[in-house]
């Protein structure tokens, strides 16, 4: 049985996410036949045997059928944003079936979310404080705030301007952070500019 799935490597000089088959019995090494131990790999394809890369089974997630609007596949531990006109929410991806509702706990099947409605913004594995974040906001009644990406570094979002609601310190990040290392408060989130201003008012 072919498995599609994702994991973050384990024998690169830094963990990167792999995209391809996952495998436990891999082909030899093409530049010298040497064979390779069973294990966890995942094969990204192309020649055989040359993009293989041992994985970190802790990072593993399967493909699920679901597709975002922008093409992306979806995998489990995917954090989704849910963006209807009326409102926004944000799931995570449980299951090859499933989605959870993170601030109220619904459930879902993923295939009742509609393509043109969602958006993989991050995961769980690189954003494990997501889901305490978006919970303290509900406890505390503090406005959810709309995040079309988790990591802004490499894209056309401005950066995420972070308010610590304990110290009140006020700082930009390119990555979204449910705390402040600092002193442990709680961070609200919004941008450092008024790209989404239309947005905010949508929802607010």
């Amino acid at each position: 049985m072919r498995v599609k799935a994702r994991a973050k490597s384990s024998n690169t000089p830094y963990p990167i996410w792999v995209y391809g088959e996952y495998i436990t019995n891999p082909p030899m090494r093409p530049s010298d036949g040497a064979k390779r131990p069973e294990g966890h790999y995942i094969d990204k394809g192309g020649y055989p045997g040359a993009n293989v890369y041992a994985i970190n089974l802790d990072t593993f997630c399967r493909q699920t059928a679901a597709v975002d609007k922008n093409g992306n596949k979806v995998y489990i531990q995917d954090i989704l944003l849910h963006e209807t006109e009326e409102e926004i929410a944000y799931f995570i991806v449980e299951d090859e079936e499933t989605a959870i509702d993170i601030v109220w706990g619904e459930i879902v099947e993923t295939e009742s979310l509609q393509t043109a409605d969602i958006k993989v913004i991050g995961n769980t594995i690189d954003n494990p404080d997501f889901v305490k974040g978006m919970q303290y906001y509900r406890d505390n009644d503090i406005e959810i705030p709309y995040l079309p990406l988790l990591n802004t570094q490499m894209s056309e979002f401005p950066y995420l301007q972070l308010e610590c609601t304990k110290c009140h310190n006020v700082m930009l990040s390119c990555v979204y952070m449910a705390q402040h290392k600092e002193c442990g408060g709680f961070l609200k989130a919004g941008f450092a500019t008024k790209v989404y201003r239309e947005k905010e008012k949508a929802f607010a």
